[in-house]
């Protein structure tokens, strides 16, 4: 009887777990000396196109009718603020899932003269690229380190 209800037991936690969605990939513990810890989010490609580490994308509210699917797509809109976060850590092909980086220091693709260290950074009219904001309050993170001039090591705020 007892290895009875050991097993139940056992059958009622493996089905809890397996029963569990988790939406947001949010570290439990991270090391200072490291830096803020990087929190991910699976999405999907709504695009048309693959998209590359580091490409700023947007919610593509338009394409999940309202029913809370997380679309996303690159946009030509400076400044807007439906930033969803940035591609991360790999590329995610045409109408296929992965995910975005929405909080944490992670490298984004920058157009020309917007990697200004300390610098906030915002949706550029350039399709997935951030660029020095015209409207600081749509910013969605902190340059912390030029790399080079089209990449800059972003402090994402938390986009969640």
């Amino acid at each position: 009887m007892k290895n009875l209800f050991k097993l139940l037991f056992a059958l009622l936690l493996v089905m809890g777990g397996v029963s569990q969605a988790f939406a947001i990939n949010i570290p439990g513990t991270e090391n200072p000396k490291d830096g803020p810890a990087i929190w991910m989010t699976p999405v999907y490609n709504n695009s048309g196109s693959t998209l590359s580490a580091g490409d700023v994308v947007v919610w593509d509210i338009g394409s999940s009718a309202g029913d809370n699917d997380n679309y996303v797509t690159t946009t030509t809109t400076a400044d807007t603020n439906l930033v969803a976060g940035v591609v991360y850590p790999a590329a995610i092909s045409s109408g296929d899932t992965g995910y975005i980086a929405t909080h944490g220091v992670v490298a984004v693709n920058i157009a020309s003269g917007g990697n200004s260290v300390g610098g906030v950074v915002c949706s550029s009219s350039t399709a997935a690229k951030a660029h020095n904001c015209g409207t600081d309050a749509n910013n969605f993170g902190i340059v912390t380190t030029a790399v080079s001039s089209g990449s800059a090591n972003v402090y994402l705020k938390n986009l969640n």
